[in-house]
Parts: C-alpha cells; structure tokens; sequence
C-alpha cells in the first residue's frame, strides 16, 4: 500500500527567494534530472561513471528516463526529499551543482508525473516515489517486481510529457545543448552521458576547440582560482562561444556574451571559443543565469576584462596573417585567369580598343597590327578549362597578351611583355572600391569598402569580387576616350570571359 507524503518547505526564506525563477527551456528542466545523478557521482568521488537519458517520444504513452549508477536512495532519504524542498544536503559542497533541492520539481516543465525508482547500496528494495504536477502530496510504496532495479542507483521517469517538450527533447537537440552545458566535465572524464531513443545511442563528447591557444595563466583569487581556456579562430565562419563554467564543473551559460558586460568584441566577434571557470559562481535556479553576489561574480568581470587586450591583439594578429595569405593567394589566381581571358580576347579582337582610336594617345594602348595572312595560334583546350581553386598556381611570371603591352618605343622589339596585372590591398585607401597603378601593373583593392567586407569572408565571392574588379580598371584604363555605351560593352564582353574561367568549388 501506497504511504501519503505531504510536500514540505524546509526554508521558508529561500523558498520564497527561488519561487519566482523559472525555467526557460525544457532541456534546462531535464538537466536538472543529469545534474542529480553527475553530483551523485562527484560525492562519492567515482569518475568515469555512466548517466543514460533513454527517450521514448512515440506512442500513446512517451515517457523520458534519467539513470545512474550510483548509491541510490533508501525509501527513508526519499521522504527527506519529499519533506525538505528547498533545503539541500549539498548545499555546503563545492564539488556539486545540487544546493537548492528544488531539482526534483523540474518535471513539471515537462510532463504531468514524475517516478522516481531507486535502490540503495546493500538493500535488495527498490523504492519509488511518485510525485504529480501540482499536488501537494507525493506517494511513496516499493516498486513492482517487473520495475525493481537490479542494481544499486536511481531512475527518474517523466511522464505525461506535454506535447511542445516532445518536439523540443529529440535525441539530437539534447546531445548538441548536453555538448555545451556539460563539455568541461565530460573532457576531464568526471563522467559520461549517453541518450537512448529506440535501438540508437549517442555517446556526448565535449566540443571539440578550434584555432590558435591562447597561453593565458589562471589567477588566483580568495573565491579560487580562475582558469582561461581560450581559442582564437582565423576566420569568423561559423558561431563561436565562450562557456562560463561554475561550481561543479558545469556550464552557468553557455555564451558569456550573454552578459551585458561582455555583449561585445572580442566575444561577439564569432572567432573566439573555449571557457572561463570560476568555482565561484553559482547558477539562479533557471539555470540560464549567473547568480551576480557581491563577492565572487565582480571578481570574475575584472578577470576576464584584464584578459581582452590579449584576445584583441591574437584576433588581430590571426586576421592579418590569414588576410595577407588570402591576398596573395588569390592575386595569382586572378593573374591566371587573366592570362587566358586575355589571350582568349586577343584572338577574336583587342578588347583594349573602342572606335575612339587606334593610335598612341587616342583612346587605347597601341600595338602593331599583325602582318596580313599572319596564322593566330588559336586557344587550346587548356586555355579554356576552368582551373580548380585547389589547382596549383602556375609561376609568378606568365607571358603577356599584346594587349596588356606597353605602347612600343624606338627599337623595341614586338612582342616584348611585361607581368600580368596582379591585386593588393590599398595602403592609402579612399572611398572608391578600387585604383589602378599603371607602373606597377597593381589593381589596388579598398578593404575597408562595404562592398569589400560582405565578400570578405568568402573564398569564392572574393575571387569572384577581384577579378570584376580587375577587369573594370583594365577597361577603364585603356579606354580613356570611350562613351559610357562604348566601355559598358567593353567591360561586359571581358567580364563574360573572366566569368568563364573563375575556378569552382569542387
């Protein structure tokens, strides 16, 4: 026969200051259930230990469980639980998460019930507490004979599971926000999760980090110490954070730009990862915030503020390097494709002509006319085939087009070349995208343009940004005289080849 529990408040003052906390997110409710068992095991100093989440989202009847393998509970420390919320046996330990005793609540973000079966080191009993949303009553009976666990430890079974927590608790979405909230744990091997559904399991591995270690010291402070785990991504390709890890080892937040203290450069630059751990801090009862007490949490912020500086400089120092890498990588591959647009051009016409004129001065560069009757090797294959961007480069020196000719002087030889027109950034830059030095045959990139910083980031789009860039001031350039009709045609038939030889994403 069931025993009748009444649900007691074991500390009136700090029931009344956690009551009006929430949580915000299904997946917080249930972590509270992974909290319970990852403290279990901190407590009794067995590492390695394994928490499963087993998940049955079809049927009429879907339910989720979280188990451990740990001391589990008499049926008399299961009507201390059901007697004092609010007041926790953990509270004064620094190793667990567990100090408001409110966790085992969690499930009425869920689902209407909650069981909870456990069995206790040398008992052969298996006790469950059944617990309902919103009753002030809990029951407490042994379990049947085909629930009884058969080893020593707990499982918390979630029923009645409100429909919006079914599509929001998939396998997938709880592995990715477990991955996050509990990465420093899971790295140092404290314990590890699994998440069942059907005849599937996932294993949860720590994110792994990216990009350049910053070589930060941990301080010392009189809250503990504060330890850096920061990394430094060349380019921002993707969403990067930095966990804020409290008491237990657990993730208070997940991006510390959540802060409005932080809630800028360097940490929403989406090029810094990794984790700041502070044993200090602890979490509101949501789970989704930092408790800010006047002791430990000022001296967090004056933690991290004293480090950005040094973040600043490496982004900036990474930014650089891989800008100039990219530069000069891609300025050879627009020599390339220039080399064949050019030649290719040269076949069919001078495209450095308009009508304007055929001499020196007049509106184009000059070159002699071919002798009539004179064969034009014309373009192979090879010519045009567009490269790959994984191609190698061909050698900085690539014979010249007449086109790209400098006007002929007294005993010059036809046909005498000069190197291809090549890009860089813009050491003086102004409000045009772009200049062209005719010296030193440089298409002068602003890369401080809009247009410039939307493409930036993407390989191809900058490729693809460069070489229209080079063609406008290659046509600009040697049609001085031409009417606006006369370049556009000009430029449009070059970029219509250019376009043709820019090499793909494969």
């Amino acid at each position: 026969m069931a025993e009748k529990i009444r649900l007691r408040i074991g500390d009136l003052a700090k029931a009344v200051l956690i009551t009006g906390q929430a949580y915000q997110d299904p997946k917080d409710a249930l972590n509270e259930f992974v909290s319970n068992a990852a403290d279990e095991y901190v407590e009794t100093g067995r590492r390695g230990e394994r928490i499963r989440i087993i998940l049955r989202r079809k049927g009429k009847r879907p339910v989720v469980a979280v188990e451990d393998a740990g001391r589990g509970m008499s049926a008399e420390r299961l009507r201390e639980v059901a007697r004092n919320l609010f007041r926790s046996t953990k509270a004064d330990d620094p190793r667990t998460i567990g100090e408001k005793a409110i966790g085992i609540l969690s499930f009425q973000q869920l689902g209407g019930r909650c069981s909870i079966y456990s069995r206790a080191d040398g008992s052969p009993d298996t006790w469950v507490l059944h617990l309902a949303r919103g009753s002030p009553r809990a029951s407490l009976q042994k379990a049947e004979a085909h629930r009884r666990r058969s080893t020593p430890g707990t499982t918390a079974y979630l029923h009645d599971l409100d429909p919006d927590v079914l599509r929001v608790l998939t396998r997938r979405k709880i592995v990715d926000y477990l991955r996050r909230r509990r990465g420093p744990a899971l790295a140092r091997g404290e314990y590890s999760i699994e998440v069942q559904e059907g005849r599937s399991a996932e294993l949860v591995t720590a994110e792994e980090p990216d990009g350049i270690h910053l070589d930060i010291p941990a301080g010392n402070t009189l809250w503990g110490r504060i330890e850096f785990a920061l990394y430094v991504a060349p380019r921002p390709d993707r969403r990067r954070r930095v966990a804020v890890v409290g008491r237990g080892g657990t993730t208070v937040i997940d991006d510390i730009a959540e802060l409005d203290e932080f809630s800028e450069e360097p940490w929403t630059a989406d090029q810094v990862s990794g984790m700041v751990a502070f044993d200090a801090l602890q979490q509101t009862a949501g789970r989704r915030a930092i408790l800010r007490d006047r002791e430990a949490f000022p001296v967090f912020v004056d933690a991290v503020r004293s480090v950005e500086p040094a973040v600043r400089r490496v982004i900036e120092r990474v930014t650089k390097e891989v800008d100039e890498e990219t530069a000069d990588r891609l300025a050879e591959i627009v020599r390339r494709i220039f080399g064949k647009v050019l030649r290719e051009l040269e076949d069919v016409d001078n495209p450095m002509r308009t009508l304007v004129g055929q001499g020196e001065g007049e509106g184009a560069l000059f070159e002699e006319e071919p002798t009539p009757g004179e064969p034009r090797e014309p373009p192979g294959p090879a010519d045009l085939e567009p490269p790959s961007l994984q191609e190698t480069v061909p050698p900085a020196v690539d014979p010249e087009p007449a086109a790209l000719q400098a006007p002929p002087q007294a005993g010059a030889e036809r046909g005498r070349s000069r190197s291809l027109p090549t890009v860089a950034p813009d050491p003086n830059p102004d409000s045009v995208r772009s200049r062209y030095d005719p010296e030193g045959r440089i298409v002068y990139y602003n890369d401080q343009h809009a247009d410039y910083l939307i493409v930036k980031d993407d390989e191809q789009s900058l490729l693809e940004y460069l070489s229209t860039l080079v063609a406008k001031e290659l046509v600009v350039y040697n049609n001085p005289r031409a009417q606006p009709g006369e370049l556009g045609e000009e430029l449009v038939r070059m970029l219509v080849r250019v376009r043709r030889h820019i090499p793909r994403r494969r």
